[in-house]
């Protein structure tokens, strides 16, 4: 004898509300959840965009670190280990190295008590070891970038942040036991590795939670917080300089909390839905949502994302018009990145704290200027008259007698706050000049080739010891040049982003697609 009748009903009532429930999942647009479950301002964007600016500022002292940890003070040739470094020997050039094969030296200490480059003696004979550690430092750069960039669409947005920031704070720490410079140089190299990573994938990660509206503005204001971590490892530097380690990891120490950030950062839920992972997806915007206060996004099911066919740079080749637009973009870039750090690599040789502190004042206030008027005056005259205006300043630098230091370094900021300026508007134009077959591949070629610059300001930055005002001309030469080419260039203030080749060629004045507002 079966069950009383009644004994199944709750079971059938469960079975019924489960199908009622299956039956109102419903297919959203990924866009549409996000504007209604996580909205545009609250407090989930203040903590997340609070630890993304912290990711994004240890780029700088993973970069702008090795300049004090491995300056070279004044120097002399010594006859002993414990002679005293003496200004009036040190003014005469023949007994900086002396004329025989020196093998001992007395340094200054009253900038740093000990640094790198006084420790392990990688001076006169030895000095191209320097040259050499500051120009594969920057190397770190391009292969964090290549690297942190695949993990990051391969294993996810937080993993790869915690990636690059572990190798951070490892190198960094590592690097305060170094017992040679062969180590030391090479512990610099996955620094800059680790600190790249660390931006430009906080970066990619802020752009995918930051609503439509702001996207613009927030890719603009992304550039600040490496000017705030600039100022930050200028001020470490002047507060310690009994040595170089202790230094080493004091700027290590904060970079401890990546370890938090996977366990507190969510997930990109744009990199879940283009990964097949809607439940994720929803998971992370369920946090948001309650963190804001917004409705809970229940019952949804994302629509497959559809991503256009990615045509490559060779689509360019029926287009010569697209082609000298991204050859006026690569030398943009090139000449960008040259001047930024070039400028700021130089501007230590006279006052280290005054020089490096004022370049990175003036950077933080080109972003956040250029930020407010990038949209009133448009793309290509910022990009113009920044490119040339900061040229011409460092030409005018150039010349400008040593003796005048004040007047000189005045200069110099002008084009700093050019190449930061410049810095903040090829990130988004770039974006907008080319259509979306070929974006990510025009992004990444402009990228890449803007390690040209980073390679070669070092080097650059060096030949002041051949003719001062040679590294200011060549970086004011660029400036001017690429100032002008870029007066050719298309406005894309308030365009609809271009969709095909033939949209992206028609950019000009007096086009329609060229004229037409975006929503």
């Amino acid at each position: 004898m079966g069950p009383p009748t009644w004994q199944n009903q709750p079971l059938l009532q469960d079975d019924a509300r489960d199908e009622k429930t299956k039956s109102e999942v419903k297919a959203a647009e990924l866009e549409d959840v996000l504007e209604e479950s996580v909205g545009k301002v609250g407090w989930f964007q203040a903590w997340v965009g609070l630890i993304l600016f912290f990711c994004q500022a240890t780029m700088a002292p993973g970069v702008y670190g090795a300049v004090f940890t491995d300056f070279t003070p004044k120097h002399h040739c010594s006859n002993s280990s414990g002679e005293e470094f003496n200004m009036t020997v040190w003014e005469d050039k023949g007994s900086r190295c002396g004329e025989e094969h020196c093998q001992l030296w007395a340094y200054d200490k009253s900038i740093f008590q000990s640094t790198a480059s006084s420790d392990f003696d990688i001076v006169c004979d030895s000095a191209y070891m320097k040259a050499l550690s500051n120009t594969f430092r920057m190397s770190g750069l391009l292969v964090g970038s290549f690297f942190f960039g695949w993990l990051s669409d391969k294993c996810g947005r937080v993993v790869s942040i915690t990636a690059a920031g572990s190798m951070l704070v490892v190198s960094q720490f590592l690097n305060g036991f170094s017992n040679s410079y062969i180590m030391f140089a090479i512990l610099n190299i996955t620094m800059a590795a680790g600190g790249i990573g660390s931006y430009l994938v906080a970066f990619v990660l802020q752009f995918e939670w930051v609503c439509p509206k702001y996207r613009t503005k927030a890719s603009v204001f992304a550039q600040v917080p490496f000017a705030v971590g600039f100022l930050y490892v200028v001020f470490l530097s002047w507060c310690i300089r009994s040595s170089w380690r202790t230094l080493q990891w004091v700027i290590a120490a904060p970079n401890l909390l990546f370890i938090l950030f996977a366990f507190v950062l969510p997930e990109s839920p744009r990199w879940l839905v283009s990964k097949g992972r809607g439940e994720a997806a929803l998971a992370s915007i369920t946090t948001a949502a309650k963190c804001n206060g917004r409705k809970l996004p229940q019952n949804i099911k994302f629509n497959e994302v559809k991503e256009g066919e990615e045509q490559g740079i060779a689509a360019l080749a029926t287009q010569p018009r697209l082609l000298f637009r991204l050859f006026i973009m690569s030398l943009n870039w090139i000449v960008i990145t040259l001047c930024f750090y070039g400028l700021s690599m130089n501007s230590g040789n006279q006052d280290l704290f005054i020089g490096l502190g004022t370049m990175a004042g003036v950077e933080l206030v080109a972003y956040l200027a250029t930020m407010f008027f990038m949209d009133a005056c448009g793309r290509q005259p910022i990009l113009s008259i920044c490119q040339m205006l900061g040229g011409i300043s460092c030409i005018c630098a150039g010349f400008t007698p040593v003796s005048y230091f004040w007047l000189r370094l005045a200069l110099a900021l002008i084009g700093k706050a050019g190449a930061s300026a410049g810095f903040a508007v090829v990130f988004v134009y770039t974006a907008e000049m080319f259509p979306t077959p070929i974006r990510n591949s025009a992004m990444g070629l402009c990228s890449t080739v803007a390690r040209i610059g980073a390679l070669s300001a070092p080097a650059i930055a060096d030949l002041d010891t051949v003719w001062p005002p040679l590294p200011f001309l060549i970086m004011g030469g660029a400036g001017v040049l690429v100032g002008c080419l870029s007066c050719l260039l298309p406005e894309t203030r308030g365009i609809v982003l271009p969709e095909t080749i033939e949209e992206a060629a028609a950019l000009e004045s007096g086009v329609t697609c060229c004229s037409k507002q975006e929503n």
